[in-house]
């Protein structure tokens, strides 16, 4: 595959050579093409996979010497049950803070 350079000189500046025979942003997406089967900048072909569609695994790392992640889910639900009944409070006129529902 051919991959000439396109030197356009700016105004004003020496007229040196590009220092590669490629431009190496044209080469990492033909290169991700020939092996992914899609590109992430420029025109997609036709044949081109849509990326969008593949779908990808997660993975969840955790610490092996951690707590149990059901034992700190039961701990945090009875932390927000010690809490009581949710309360909400606005601003008042005078600037202070008005709980919302109490009489």
């Amino acid at each position: 595959m051919e991959l000439a350079v396109d030197v356009i000189p700016w105004p004003d500046r020496d007229d040196r050579p590009y220092p590669l025979p490629f431009h190496p942003l044209e080469m990492g997406e033909d290169a991700l093409r020939a092996l992914c089967g899609f590109v992430l900048e420029g025109l997609p072909a036709p044949d081109d996979v849509d990326a969008d569609a593949v779908g990808l695994h997660g993975f969840l790392v955790r610490d092996p010497g951690a707590p149990d992640p059901a034992v700190v889910e039961a701990e945090l639900r009875a932390r927000v049950a010690a809490m009581g009944p949710r309360r909400t409070y606005v601003v008042g006129a005078d600037g202070s803070w008005v709980r919302q529902g109490a009489s």
